[in-house]
């Protein structure tokens, strides 16, 4: 028993080295029991962040094309009244001949 003792030993001490594997915090790959309950708890919160952001996405789509008509329209009343005052102008023009 005696000789034995020296190899034994060593292997003890190897299994109970610190260094023998190091255990990380993130696994490459999640067990399925970990799936359903990543759905059941962060589903809602993801589902509240997509129809904020499409809720803002059409708000400025909206405020950008009420902008965009607005100048539209205020382009054509300005070319309107321009126009108003030509046919004036050419009018006073012709009634003083």
């Amino acid at each position: 028993m005696n000789r034995l003792t020296p190899f034994l030993r060593p292997a003890v001490l190897r299994r109970s080295s610190p260094r023998a594997r190091r255990r990380y915090a993130v696994d490459t790959k999640l067990p399925s029991q970990q799936q359903p309950s990543f759905y059941k708890t962060f589903s809602r919160p993801i589902f509240k962040v997509a129809l904020m952001a499409i809720f803002t996405y059409q708000l400025a789509y909206y405020g950008w094309t009420r902008l965009e008509s607005d100048e539209i329209r205020a382009d054509a009343a300005a070319t309107i009244s321009d126009l108003e005052k030509r046919i004036e102008g050419l009018e006073q023009a012709k009634g003083k001949k």
